[in-house]
């Protein structure tokens, strides 16, 4: 786990954030990828696939694409995940935190 915040290669920690046997190492490693990253098709990709449904909620908080934030809302299995996405659509939509959303069209 302390190796992953030297790890500069973006594919990886992704990797370690799905794969890891060990919560804590999932949470922390995507701490790690939050920081360093904000690629927009990871984030959608571990909101709608992630095992681990604090790491979609956590997914979801990063996201800007509506279209998915739409289908996590609508789909996931966990209340309170689907209302995460709900309230980040809330502050999309009301340009709470002066963001730019965006439309994939998914």
């Amino acid at each position: 786990m302390a190796a992953a915040g030297e790890l500069d290669d973006p594919m990886i920690l992704r990797r370690m954030v799905i794969e890891d046997g060990h919560s804590f190492v999932r949470h922390r490693v995507f701490d790690i990828l939050r920081e360093k990253y904000h690629d927009q098709e990871m984030y959608a990709d571990l909101a709608k696939n992630s095992d681990d449904e604090e790491i979609r909620r956590k997914a979801v908080k990063k996201l800007l694409d509506e279209s998915v934030l739409e289908e996590v809302a609508k789909n996931d299995q966990y209340r309170y995940v689907r209302d995460a996405a709900e309230h980040r659509l809330d502050e999309l939509r009301t340009n709470l935190w002066g963001e730019r959303s965006v439309t994939s069209g998914n």
